[in-house]
């Protein structure tokens, strides 16, 4: 795709497996809790992100496919509660993840469908940033180029 779709961004990430053991103690510090819900047999995401304090962020959104090995276009939607509600009942495939801020990115844990799974991800505003950007060393694996380790791949693959 050459073009980003209207209304759309473009999303410049890079995604790497961890290595929970030289992270270090997470156990005090704060994260969100994120849960998905995929789509069944489309590209659109449902998204309810609970913050420290209670507060909930609730999105609808598309990924229309990669541009490069590090970009996408992606839009979201804001959704009311009751908005959210009746999207919850499309059927799809979950998953539920602590993130935290972490190094300058984002520290997915994972608790279902795959407890433990860790990815760190970092936004960038450019592709040549995203290229040059070296990782901390608790990272292992890059796997931003592997399809099975999004989201809705992550969570198909594990779907009971």
């Amino acid at each position: 795709m050459s073009d980003a779709p209207k209304y759309s961004a473009i999303e410049i990430e890079r995604r790497w497996l961890v290595d929970m053991a030289a992270v270090g103690d997470l156990a005090s510090a704060a994260f969100r809790e994120i849960e998905d819900l995929y789509i069944t047999g489309s590209r659109l995401r449902l998204r309810k992100v609970t913050d420290p304090n209670g507060g909930v962020i609730l999105k609808f959104g598309k990924k229309y496919g990669k541009r490069s090995a590090a970009s996408e276009a992606v839009t979201n939607l804001y959704l009311s509660e009751a908005e959210y509600q009746q999207l919850a009942t499309l059927p799809g495939v979950t998953t539920l993840k602590r993130r935290y801020t972490v190094a300058g990115g984002a520290l997915d844990v994972y608790r279902q469908p795959k407890s433990g799974l860790a990815i760190f991800e970092v936004e960038f505003d450019d592709e040549a940033s995203a290229q040059a950007y070296r990782p901390p060393n608790f990272v292992t694996h890059e796997v931003t180029a592997e399809a099975s380790f999004s989201g809705f791949s992550v969570a198909e693959a594990h779907a009971v």
